[in-house]
């Protein structure tokens, strides 16, 4: 006796009319060991970036703090610049990263689950919503989103220990001073003037402290689907590149 057709519609659509369960069982194993090594070899180039950003703060403090010149403190923001540029890196990578993730934990939830407690898949036109996704492959995340939450889990406090070792260089070199005027003084930087380089600085932290707290309370107070949900493949989530 042979085995029915897993799909019978999908199956016929894609003109494998003989195709039987346990076939379909067997591709979608290979499958999921396939998302799921795309899924573990992002998430690698993800650390990869991050300790790039923690090697190279590091390096830079202690460049900063035995240095005996009297514009040290100019490394700091340019690190912070250079950490920026790795984070928005990051960003992208985590993205992609999202996007097999995101299949795995499809995979995971509607076939595996299934045959471990009898239940129904919670999506029944998951295999569709798979296949389409796969057919013409979308970010299941915007960039902004993705920048904010590598800033919040990772960057935030490397970004905090930049800008309070500039503070602490400020105040204490050449000599320990309280006076704000000193202060705005030694931040200069070049032709820059310290207001300039002052106000630059303020802008950029803020822009990071808007961006942290308008990605927590969407994800947080709006209640957006987790990253990696499966919901995030269904078309009115796809987000254009």
């Amino acid at each position: 006796m042979t085995d029915t057709p897993a799909f019978p519609g999908i199956a016929q659509r894609m003109d494998l009319e003989h195709i039987t369960r346990n076939e379909f069982v067997t591709a979608i194993v290979h499958l999921y060991r396939g998302e799921l090594g795309e899924a573990t070899a992002w998430r690698g180039r993800i650390d990869t970036t991050s300790h790039w950003a923690v090697v190279l703060s590091a390096t830079a403090l202690s460049f900063v703090f035995s240095d005996e010149s009297g514009q040290r403190q100019v490394l700091i923001p340019i690190i912070s610049l250079f950490c920026a540029f790795l984070m928005l890196m990051e960003a992208r990578r985590y993205r992609f990263f999202d996007i097999w993730r995101s299949r795995a934990r499809l995979i995971e939830i509607n076939f595996y689950r299934p045959m471990l407690d009898n239940s129904r898949p919670p999506m029944p036109e998951w295999a569709e919503t798979l296949a389409h996704d796969m057919e013409w492959p979308h970010f299941h995340m915007p960039w902004w989103e993705a920048i904010g939450r590598r800033l919040r889990r990772n960057y935030q406090w490397i970004f905090a220990i930049l800008l309070g070792s500039w503070v602490v260089v400020l105040m204490s070199y050449p000599t320990s001073t309280t006076s704000l005027n000193e202060i705005i003084s030694r931040a200069s930087i070049g032709p820059l003037s310290g207001q300039v380089v002052i106000a630059g600085m303020m802008i950029f932290y803020g822009a990071l402290v808007a961006l942290g707290l308008y990605t927590y309370w969407y994800s947080h107070i709006i209640k957006s689907l987790p990253a990696g949900h499966p919901g995030r493949l269904s078309m009115e989530h796809h987000v254009d590149t």
